[in-house]
């Protein structure tokens, strides 16, 4: 898979997450938002959380699940 097609898959990703999120009553309000510290995917809020979300998308959940690839850096 090229880079620009595993780009393509990670927006979609982060493009499901947002909606999951939406019908869980959180209002996204950044995507992609991008500091010199690095990217957050989504940023979320809701009447009692803001939530800073890292999206990680799996073919096959018998890889590894995704919160395998996050750690205290992410």
């Amino acid at each position: 898979m090229s880079g620009g097609e595993r780009k393509l898959l990670g927006r979609w990703g982060e493009a499901l997450a947002a909606e999951k999120l939406r019908e869980l009553g959180y209002q996204v309000i950044a995507a992609g938002y991008h500091c010199r510290f690095g990217e957050i995917d989504l940023i979320a809020v809701n009447d009692k959380y803001i939530c800073f979300i890292e999206v990680k998308l799996r073919k096959d959940a018998s890889f590894a699940p995704g919160r395998a690839a996050v750690d205290r850096r992410k």
